[in-house]
């Protein structure tokens, strides 16, 4: 009975429901294997299975397998079915039946288990950039759900040029990037199953070849080594070298590596000029480099030296300038006069230019010693050359000026007359008395001592291409015209004091036309009476055959006094007086004593009075020799502040004669010229 109502109200569910549409239950199964279709029905519930309108079971109470299920099928308490090996004719809808009303709907899929499937590519190799591509996962006609493709491990993301569609992989188009290793997995809902790898090189076609070097700067054959390197974008790609179109083997200087990507050429040599060219390839194209040029550095040669002028030079006066040029490489330049080194220092200025390359030796002013001859050397790491040689015209003056000599020897006065050194050599023209000698740099001649002599003059007259330099020598004894013997010289205790004696002083003052000069003298001091004064202690005698100086130090009051000089040469000799003032106050006060005003005023009565007897004795001897013809002598030298003294025997022809001999004495004691005739004595 209680059966009976359960079967009665699932009757009267589907009958309820039979206006309503059964739900689809999808069932998997794998080929070969069982499948259940799970009712889950009431126990004892009349149920019946139809497929594709056949029968499955009948509904007894005992069910029995019917038609392709036939010893395959299984039937439960609960409505349930099993079918077992199940193959892909059993696909297809299965309905369930209660009561003979359709309650449930079962879809069989059956899929076998998927074995491994092949991904290939079905575009052409290589595979090259910017072409499209596409790879197929090729499953052999296998039921699959689903494919999933793989580069190296990761899933790929299918977007923008990247196209996924069922079994195909696109590439639209392909990239570099897109190079590595695929892998396809296939997939039903029984099972999975991946390919082998597919490993993809997209190859780039060789573009941007470049070589660059090692030494960008010259390079020195022989010296250097150079290492070249080429650089290329492409796949795969492979390297070859050419000088001026001629393979490179890697063989003596040269040598590859880095996959021929670099070459070393070691050492370099002047035979590698030319281009340097590097190809590179791969399977798509090949593309040749930029032409590389070694920057060989070039040996000195045609080393040549030019001068700018070729005239005749004055020496001290004019400039010239040399010109050195070369060929070669990183050239420096350097000068030599008769094989010594000249450097850029005063009068010699060195420049130099690069481009072009040379250098520009000037002298200025040039020197006698500039004659050459001049050469340049130019030189590189490589070598170096000297050029011609270039030497110059020199002319120069003769040293100094003329100068007149005279010398006593015994009794034979050698007279010289000079002005040596000069290129072309200086006329040089001796004049004494009434004789006149002319010769080259020099001239000498000895002539008889006499007392004729005194008074007399040499004259040397120099000629040298137009530039005239002359001299006379007086014969005289020593003579200061300018100097004062009354002259004071103050001084401070302490302090010190110069007394000078300059014969040349006195020439200068004289000086003419020609150039005066005085005879040679030696020089002796004293102080008033006492003996001569040498150097040493607070005294110092500095002395040249033309001058003399008494220096004297650390002065006190006891220095005070009166200092003389005495020259001597051999026309006779001279006195010169100093007084010396030392005081604590630096010198005289500011008024004069009593004494010294008397003094003043007596001294210039003295010399009014003086003055007068002189002009009266000159008067009264011109109108002697009015009447008798007589010579007068006058003394040109008459100072009455100097002492002069002759050496015995010595006379000048301006000397009076015997019979004149006391009007001249007479004169000169009026005029206050003291005349010693001998060592010593005094008139």
């Amino acid at each position: 009975m209680k059966h009976f109502l359960v079967l009665l109200l699932c009757a009267v569910l589907l009958l309820t429901l039979g206006d309503v549409a059964a739900v689809v239950t999808n069932v998997t199964g794998t080929l070969g294997t069982s499948v259940l279709f799970n009712a889950n029905l009431p126990s004892g519930s009349n149920v019946q299975w139809s497929h594709k309108s056949l029968p499955v079971s009948n509904s007894s109470s005992s069910p029995q397998c019917l038609n392709q299920f036939i010893g395959r099928c299984e039937s439960y308490q609960n409505g349930s079915l099993r079918v077992n090996n199940v193959s892909y004719n059993d696909e297809g809808m299965y309905d369930l039946s209660v009561l003979g009303l359709r309650s449930s709907i079962y879809q069989l899929r059956v899929y076998a288990p998927l074995s491994t499937p092949t991904l290939n590519s079905i575009s052409s190799f290589p595979l090259i950039t910017g072409s499209n591509v596409t790879l197929q996962c090729d499953a052999g006609g296998q039921n699959v759900t689903s494919y999933t493709f793989y580069r190296d491990g990761q899933k790929i993301i299918c977007s923008g040029r990247v196209i996924c569609r069922g079994s195909f992989l696109d590439f639209t188009p392909i990239s570099e990037s897109d190079s590595g290793s695929y892998t396809c997995t296939i997939q039903n809902p029984v099972s999975a199953n991946t390919s082998d790898s597919l490993g993809l090189s997209v190859c780039v076609p060789v573009s941007n070849v470049v070589v660059t070097s090692s030494n960008s700067g010259l390079v020195w054959p022989g010296l250097d080594s150079v290492t070249l390197r080429c650089s290329a974008r492409g796949t795969n790609v492979s390297y070859s070298w050419s000088l001026q179109g001629a393979p490179i083997s890697g063989r003596g200087r040269y040598t590859l590596t880095d996959s021929n990507t670099a070459l070393i050429i070691s050492p370099v040599s002047a035979t590698d000029n030319g281009s340097f060219i590097c190809t590179a390839k791969n399977i798509i194209n090949n593309v040749t480099s930029n032409d590389m040029k070694l920057n060989l550095a070039a040996p000195v040669s045609a080393v040549m030296l030019t001068s700018n002028t070729s005239a005749v030079l004055w020496a001290g006066q004019d400039s010239a300038s040399l010109y050195c040029s070369a060929q070669g490489s990183a050239i420096t330049f350097s000068w030599s006069l008769n094989g010594s080194q000249v450097s850029s220092k005063p009068p010699y200025s060195i420049t130099q230019r690069d481009p072009p390359l040379s250098s520009t030796l000037t002298i200025s002013p040039i020197s006698k010693t500039d004659t050459g001859p001049f050469t340049c050397t130019a030189s590189n790491m490589a070598n170096n050359q000297t050029s011609n040689a270039v030497n110059f015209s020199i002319n120069w003056s003769p040293d100094g000026s003329t100068l007149c000599t005279a010398e006593l020897r015994n009794e034979t006065l050698r007279l010289g007359c000079s002005w040596p050194g000069g290129k072309p050599a200086a006329n040089v023209t001796m004049i004494f008395t009434d004789l006149q000698n002319t010769s080259a740099n020099e001239v000498y001649r000895n002539v008889n001592y006499s007392s004729d002599i005194y008074g007399s003059n040499l004259t040397c007259n120099g000629n040298q291409l137009g530039r005239i330099s002359n001299c006379m020598l007086v014969f005289e004894s020593p003579t200061v015209p300018d100097h004062n013997n009354d002259t004071v010289t103050p001084a401070l205790v302490g302090g010190a004091v110069n007394l000078t004696v300059d014969l040349q002083a006195g020439a200068r003052s004289r000086a003419t036309t020609l150039s005066t000069q005085v005879l040679p003298s030696t020089f002796s001091w004293y102080q008033g009476n006492s003996s001569s004064i040498q150097t040493g202690g607070k005294f110092r005698v500095d002395s040249t055959p033309y001058a003399s100086t008494l220096n004297i130090d650390k002065l006190t009051e006891a220095d005070s006094g009166e200092y003389k000089c005495v020259a001597k040469n051999f026309i006779g000799s001279s006195t010169f007086l100093f007084n010396v003032k030392v005081s604590r106050n630096g010198g005289s006060s500011n008024g004069l004593s009593g004494g010294a005003i008397a003094g003043i005023v007596i001294g210039v009565l003295a010399g009014v009075a003086l003055i007068g007897v002189i002009v009266f004795f000159i008067f009264k001897k011109r109108i002697h020799l009015g009447k008798s013809n007589q010579p007068v002598y006058e003394d040109a030298y008459s100072q009455s502040n100097i002492y002069e003294t002759r050496l015995p025997g010595s006379s000048s022809s301006k000397t009076p004669s015997r019979k004149e001999e006391p009007n001249y004495q007479n004169v000169m004691h009026n005029t206050s010229i003291y005349y010693n005739v001998g060592p010593g004595s005094r008139k």
